[in-house]
């Protein structure tokens, strides 16, 4: 079968490609020129791929699908962000979710102009658990978050945004607060950072911190993007491309795939320089903040195992097989160590969530992301945590 990537059920996947090898083994065998076999060849997987495509692109369900990817553009400055204006509706087999992007190039409904007079604004920074495309934005946690400053400071004018963006890791929020939500003039700047795999996103852009910007795209790198824009066009590409990922990753170190690296006994360089360079995107944009009179508070989001019994049984399995030793809440222990030096207030989330009856249940099962459920505890948790910040009952809105 195709994979993980496949947007039908298994047991389709399988009689599907069954068929099409049939097809292209009987063409083969029953044509004696050689010339003749190469194009019907090429000719049957043609039709295989177009057909593929047109079934992916109906049934939808990932993030390689067209109505997704469309909501995302290109910035010299920044790297990818998502698109302004941009609009669709987003859908697979656990929700169908209706996606809006503002003039400004963040998820919300609303255009984001000067601060009214008294008025509050909170900008949230971070990846795909912030954006939140599994829920409505009225159903995101910076929604209820903004809900719940309402009703508990209702004499101050309160505005939660939410700028997280699909992919992003510390490096690329700095980039993404210094070209983009800088400009809304933000009172608090929160910084979700999700302890799996945010250090060793930004040791991957370790020269992307060093420039201030994203490299310059030449000849070669122009003919990559172009490449990679095909790909992102075709849902069979990207499920391959996807696929190959992960069989890279396997058989570069089986059972220990990157997503783990920073739960193990022994981190690698990429995880303890990761940390170092986390540190400082985000001191740098607590830095920028600070000098236009906001605040930094840091969140540390949990990932979804360090919940759900089972799914770290799992996962413990595979590495332990591996000779590897997988440590539970090691990423979340190894963030808070390396941010505390930047004296910002600090939110473990962990603890919170834990606390929840049935915690499992606060993640979907086919992704690493927050039900509604989870939004909820989030949303309210992070209520207090920032009252206490701008100590709301005494200090005036600048």
């Amino acid at each position: 079968m195709l994979g993980a990537g496949c947007s039908v059920p298994d047991a389709m996947c399988d009689v599907r490609w069954a068929f099409y090898r049939v097809a292209i083994y009987s063409a083969a065998v029953s044509l004696t020129s050689g010339v003749t076999r190469v194009t019907v060849l090429i000719l049957v997987l043609a039709v295989e791929f177009a057909l593929l495509e047109v079934g992916m692109r109906a049934v939808g369900g990932s993030e390689a699908a067209p109505a997704f990817q469309k909501i995302f553009m290109q910035d010299p400055l920044v790297g990818h962000r998502l698109q302004p204006n941009a609009l669709t509706v987003y859908s697979t087999v656990e929700f169908s979710t209706p996606l809006a992007i503002n003039p400004q190039g963040v998820r919300d409904d609303r255009s984001l102009g000067a601060k009214r007079p008294g008025q509050r604004r909170i900008v949230v920074l971070g990846d795909s658990l912030v954006l939140s495309v599994q829920v409505p934005l009225q159903e995101a946690f910076t929604s209820v978050l903004e809900r719940d400053l309402a009703e508990a400071a209702p004499e101050i004018d309160w505005q939660v945004v939410n700028a997280g963006v699909q992919g992003y890791g510390p490096v690329d929020d700095w980039l993404f607060y210094r070209h983009v939500v800088d400009a809304l003039d933000p009172d608090l700047v929160l910084i979700v950072a999700f302890v799996a795999n945010d250090a060793t996103e930004a040791f991957d852009k370790a020269s992307w911190l060093v420039d201030d910007r994203p490299p310059v795209v030449g000849a070669g790198e122009a003919a990559v993007t172009a490449t990679r824009r095909i790909v992102r066009a075709s849902m069979v590409l990207q499920n391959l491309r996807l696929r190959w990922d992960q069989v890279k990753a396997a058989a570069t170190d089986p059972g220990a795939e990157r997503p783990l690296a920073s739960y193990l006994a022994e981190p690698s360089v990429e995880v303890s320089q990761g940390l170092e360079l986390t540190r400082e995107a985000f001191g740098r944009i607590a830095s920028r903040a600070s000098a236009r009179g906001a605040g930094t508070a840091l969140v540390l989001m949990p990932a979804r195992f360090q919940l759900d019994d089972a799914d770290y049984g799992r996962l413990n399995s595979g590495v332990t097989a591996a000779g590897h030793v997988l440590l539970r809440h090691a990423a979340t222990d190894r963030f808070r160590t390396a941010l505390t030096p930047l004296g910002l207030p600090m939110l473990d989330l962990l603890p919170v969530l834990q606390a929840q009856d049935h915690p499992a249940d606060l993640f979907f099962q086919r992704n690493i992301h927050l039900t509604p459920r989870g939004h909820a505890v989030v949303g309210h948790a992070l209520r207090d945590f920032v009252l206490a910040r701008f100590n709301a009952s005494q200090a005036p809105a600048r």
